[in-house]
């Protein structure tokens, strides 16, 4: 496997940018590197005029990005999404570094991995968060901690560009296991929230963020895709066996 094929792994995906400038920089940071493949989602007054001025010699990749409606949209083929947050402590996601992540990828199989960067202004929202497997943080000095939104996709594409050549050798064997897209864990996503709410294991008053950390336990977890259809399909027998139960339940007096 060649570090071309690898790096065709990895999709920058940015969500709501508000600047086409800024867009321009992603492009030109990505080209930099190697890196082929953007998204934007839901781009605010996206121009691609304006996004030329900073992009430089990345102009062919702003002929080839896409823009999607929906977060889910952009990610739904992916195998992997991980977001990049400076925010801690605030999404049941698994969260770690950037150099932590990226130092491991030489034992891991490359797969279609979304890296998912938020807003110029406030950078990813929960909502957003709570459907990565991974949210990373780029170290930074405590009296300057935010990157602007190129130097994070810079930064995080170097992190990956020098882990790759082992990767390619250590991860090559195992380069054609396939792992359930995005949208099969949407799918999950749907079925656990029903059999969460059916069951009465969330009702009004239980903390907001339990629904995150049942479902962000089985993003965790290295699934093939035929185990993924077991679950769905445990999950949706439950959750059709709730719904008569609750037919056929008699009404309270």
């Amino acid at each position: 496997m060649t570090n071309d094929t690898l790096l065709d792994n990895f999709h920058v995906v940015l969500v709501e940018p508000e600047k086409s400038l800024n867009v321009g920089a992603v492009a030109r940071a990505m080209t930099n590197l190697g890196f082929r493949h953007l998204h934007l989602v839901a781009p605010r007054g996206y121009d691609r005029k304006t996004a030329e001025v900073t992009a430089c010699w990345a102009t062919d990749l702003l002929d080839t990005l896409i823009i999607h409606e929906t977060f889910d949209a952009a990610v739904s083929d992916m195998a992997d999404v991980v977001g990049l947050s400076g925010r801690e402590g605030i999404s049941p996601a698994l969260s770690g570094t950037l150099p932590a992540w990226a130092g491991d990828l030489p034992r891991r199989a490359p797969r279609k991995t979304a890296l998912v960067f938020g807003p110029e202004d406030n950078g990813l929202r929960v909502e957003h968060m709570n459907r990565c497997r991974r949210v990373l943080r780029i170290p930074s000095a405590a009296e300057n901690p935010s990157f602007n939104l190129a130097q994070s996709v810079l930064l995080t594409l170097y992190e990956i560009t020098k882990a790759l050549p082992d990767a390619a050798a250590l991860a090559a064997p195992r380069a054609r296991e396939q792992s359930p897209t995005w949208n099969d864990y949407f799918q999950l996503d749907r079925l656990l929230d029903a059999v969460m709410t059916e069951s009465g294991f969330v009702r009004e008053g239980s903390p907001a963020h339990v629904p995150g950390v049942v479902k962000n336990l089985f993003r965790r977890l290295e699934m093939s895709p035929q185990e993924m259809g077991i679950l769905l399909g445990l999950f949706g027998k439950v959750g059709t066996n709730l719904r008569r139960a609750a037919r056929t339940r008699p009404p309270a007096e």
